[in-house]
């Protein structure tokens, strides 16, 4: 039996008020995971981020009994695509990722996360209650690296 292969379409999923250009993602399955198709750079400060094509992500581990007051998608696209590639990696991705090369402490992604979230509009009170909960419980997703 051959395995079933999808194809999608792959548009960026654009946040109508947000200043930052849309990353190109895909839903590929169960548990909420996303896969990014096209490489994605944000530029913080003096440090340019780049997230290679094909890392896969949940977009924003809210569990879904919360949804009613703020799910996934209220958070942007970009805010959880760098916030969940610098968790993974604890803060030093692969070479090539940060130009210049510098590690981001958590506390330093998570603020990273609420100024994205900021820049892509997301009103005051979900990044304050995005930020709280990534501050309270983060360090349960910060990857040992």
């Amino acid at each position: 039996m051959k395995a079933q292969v999808r194809e999608y379409e792959q548009d960026p999923i654009e946040i109508a008020a947000s200043a930052l250009s849309p990353p190109v993602v895909t839903y590929i399955g169960p548990g909420n995971v996303w896969r990014l198709e096209e490489s994605y750079s944000y530029q913080d400060g003096a440090n340019e981020i780049t997230v290679p094509d094909g890392f896969e992500f949940d977009l924003a581990s809210i569990p879904r009994a919360l949804w009613w007051l703020i799910s996934p998608f209220d958070l942007s696209i970009a805010a959880p695509l760098l916030h969940d590639y610098l968790y993974q990696h604890e803060g030093s991705p692969p070479p090539g990722s940060i130009d210049p090369p510098r590690t981001y402490s958590r506390a330093e992604t998570d603020q990273l996360f609420r100024h994205v979230m900021e820049m892509e509009g997301v009103p005051g009170w979900r990044r304050s209650l995005a930020y709280a909960g990534v501050r309270t419980f983060g360090w349960l997703g910060w990857r040992q690296t």
